[in-house]
């Protein structure tokens, strides 16, 4: 399992457009290099990527899609972790 990817690549930052472009070459290499492999030596193998924002070349391997918004389901990752969260804004 690998969570939050693109992390540790900056995802823009809000920095210059050259930094933004450099983290979306980064990202596509690290997801081309990801199918690469399970293509050859990882074939057989399971991989799980948690990502906020996958890029364009791997929708096609996105199997859920978690939203931020209660009235479009499936919301959220953990249920217990946002009922808490909810509660916690609203005592």
């Amino acid at each position: 399992m690998i969570d939050s990817p693109q992390k540790n690549l900056g995802h823009g930052g809000g920095g210059t457009v050259e930094q933004v472009i450099a983290d979306a070459v980064a990202t596509d290499d690290f997801y081309h290099h990801l199918s690469s492999w399970l293509a050859d030596h990882g074939t057989g193998a399971q991989l799980i990527v948690a990502d906020n924002s996958p890029p364009l070349l791997a929708a096609g391997e996105v199997v859920v899609r978690f939203t931020r918004d209660d009235s479009r389901p499936p919301y959220g990752l953990i249920d217990d972790e946002t009922a808490a969260e909810a509660e916690q804004v609203n005592p």
